[in-house]
């Protein structure tokens, strides 16, 4: 059999467990590379474009929207095509998305290319986990994999603020969409060595359900965006998430009808596969939500270079890669609920502390930024292994594809709301600068599912 064609259930992969995991954390390592890069260049970009903050929410919340609104037609194709050939589709698009971001004259067009990457990364996402658990079949040998696919995928959290920090302020933050290019198309030549997962016949794409999700998350979005502006017309604020409402009301009625529905609902009958859901939209919301804010708070509240400020993201990033090796090292011990529960206690603790300590030399704030790491990359590892436990076969890729989309969809929300609720506390006076009391609703938010997870944990035992 070649191994460019996909093998046959329990077909042995061509390649190591190990190595797999790193041919598939090259995809997702790009994605990742590309958000986080964004967070360090984005308030240069936005000066540049004369954006003010809302340019700035749109800016970051552009590309996780899009994925939110095309990661169900992902699981689809990856079913109809397969994990392997519908991964490499995604980086090409990223890499086209890339070049066009890089030569943007105006903010209009970035953001029209910002929609070319999300559509590419929604590609991506669930079908590199879909395709390592494909290639490495044995349970044990893909618990133990998944480990060093996140940390190798996350190394992009690493490179990626310090590098844009570098590249923007040295070389222009054009730059800065190029840097992941050839990694990309790396990962185009090598994922070529593994098997396809096997294809099914899918169902036709769910329109409807298509344009009334990606129309909810838009208004929605919208919404919360335009209610952080000063001068906000409160009365088209509330008709749009009225509207949104509704919009969500139209889309449960014709999912419940769809022959082939946009998103697997039987996936939320399994109540491990829901917390995980519930957990991975709240934690993506606060941290997605947050990034952006801690970048402009140092930059602009703080005086940090953009060079500065890549190191502090840094620092917080070099959790993820952390989290894969003690996730690995505490396995024999500790359970998904219990490394879930602690997960979401260290990213509770870790906004409250960068909240509350803000204003403090950036040194005494290292440790919270490593803690909203930690928290990550335990729950991303804790969330990808119990969707790949639960769910096997050919409906793998409709459940990651699930997974992906809560994160996404957490992203563009927290992104949306985040800044909004910061600069409302300014409006309303009660603080002077807004992110430390975004910091502070992130910690509140994570900490009510981090009580849920402890409550379940007590009543197991």
């Amino acid at each position: 059999m070649r191994p460019t064609e996909a093998g046959p259930p329990g077909a042995g992969a061509p390649f190591p467990p190990f190595v797999v995991a790193v041919i598939c954390a090259l995809g997702v390592g790009c994605v990742m590379f590309d958000q986080t890069s964004l967070v360090v260049a984005a308030p240069t970009i936005t000066d540049e474009f004369g954006a003010g903050i809302s340019g700035l929410q749109w800016l970051t919340a552009m590309f996780p929207l899009v994925a939110a609104s095309t990661m169900p037609l992902s699981g689809l194709l990856g079913r109809r095509w397969g994990a392997r050939t519908t991964l490499r589709l995604g980086l090409g698009i990223l890499v086209i998305g890339g070049l066009l971001a890089a030569s943007a004259p105006s903010m209009e067009i970035l953001l029209a290319t910002r929609v070319i990457q999300g559509a590419g990364a929604a590609l991506v996402l669930p079908n590199a986990a879909t395709l390592l658990g494909g290639n490495v079949t044995d349970p044990r040998q893909r618990t133990r994999s998944i480990g060093p696919w996140m940390t190798a995928s996350s190394s992009a959290l690493l490179l990626g603020p310090l590098t844009s920090g570098l590249i923007a302020e040295h070389l222009g933050w054009r730059m800065t969409f190029l840097a992941n290019i050839p990694f990309a198309l790396l990962a185009v030549v090598l994922l070529r060595r593994l098997h396809n997962t096997p294809r099914q016949r899918a169902g036709r794409v769910d329109v409807a359900g298509l344009l009334l999700a990606s129309a909810t998350l838009a208004l929605l979005a919208w919404s919360l965006i335009t209610s952080g502006r000063g001068g906000a017309d409160w009365a088209l604020v509330a008709g749009g998430f009225a509207l949104a409402t509704l919009l969500a009301a139209v889309f449960a009625i014709v999912e419940r009808h769809a022959r082939d529905p946009l998103l697997d609902v039987e996936l939320f009958g399994n109540s491990r596969v829901r917390m995980i859901l519930v957990a991975s939209f709240a934690y993506n919301a606060a941290i997605n939500g947050t990034a952006i804010l801690i970048s402009v708070f140092f930059q602009g509240h703080r005086g940090f270079s953009a060079t500065a400020v890549g190191f502090f993201i840094l620092v917080a990033n070099s959790g993820m890669p952390l989290a894969g090796a003690i996730v690995n090292a505490v396995r024999p011990w500790l359970d998904n609920l219990q490394l879930m529960t602690a997960g979401l206690a260290t990213l509770t603790l870790a906004f409250v502390a960068l909240g509350l300590g803000s204003h403090l030399h950036p040194a005494l704030l290292f440790l919270p930024l490593l803690g909203i790491g930690l928290g990550a990359g335990v729950l991303y590892f804790v969330d990808t292994n119990v969707v790949l436990e639960q769910v096997r076969g050919p409906e793998a890729a409709s459940a990651m594809a699930a997974l992906s989309l809560m994160r996404q969809i957490g992203s563009v929300l927290g992104i949306a709301a985040m800044a909004s609720v910061g600069q409302l506390a300014v409006s309303a006076g009660l603080a002077s600068t807004g992110a430390p009391i975004a910091f502070l609703v992130s910690g509140a938010m994570v900490g009510a599912i981090t009580l849920e997870a402890a409550r379940r944990l007590r009543a197991r035992r």
